[in-house]
């Protein structure tokens, strides 16, 4: 009698059976979300990281120029794009990107200096990036 009943425990029901795949059905079906959101966490956090990329170079491009009285008819209301030859610093391989750089100069009895402002845009972006350094004068 004893051998029997180990045969009748031998293996798995098939409401078991059942019960085991409605289980790692839900499991894989959430993995699967989770994927497809880190992927597109991942991608948002490339392009981002590249509209800062751009606009920081931007930015220290501005801060090496050598005249300070120029800084606003050299870079004021600049729109550069990826086909733009005359970007400063090129932008190549970027063609999604479009960054502009604006600069308002403040002048006081005591101080001058020089707001820059560049944002960088996109259609993969939810959101431009902005990015504002404060640039005085030195005389």
């Amino acid at each position: 009698m004893p051998s029997s009943r180990r045969r009748l425990k031998r293996g798995m029901t098939i409401i078991e059976v059942m019960f085991a795949i409605v289980i790692l059905s839900g499991v894989m079906l959430a993995m699967s979300r989770f994927g497809q959101a880190f992927t597109r966490a991942a991608r948002n956090a490339a392009n981002l990281a590249v509209a800062s990329d751009l606009a920081t170079a931007r930015i220290e491009t501005i801060r090496a120029h050598p005249v300070y009285g120029t800084l606003v008819s050299t870079f004021d209301d600049k729109v550069e794009t990826a086909t733009d030859s005359t970007a400063n610093p090129a932008m190549t391989g970027h063609d999604e990107y479009t960054r502009r750089t604006d600069v308002a100069t403040t002048t006081s009895a005591i101080t001058e200096y020089a707001t820059v402002t560049v944002t960088v845009s996109s259609p993969l972006l939810a959101k431009p990036v902005t990015k504002t350094v404060v640039i005085a004068a030195f005389r």
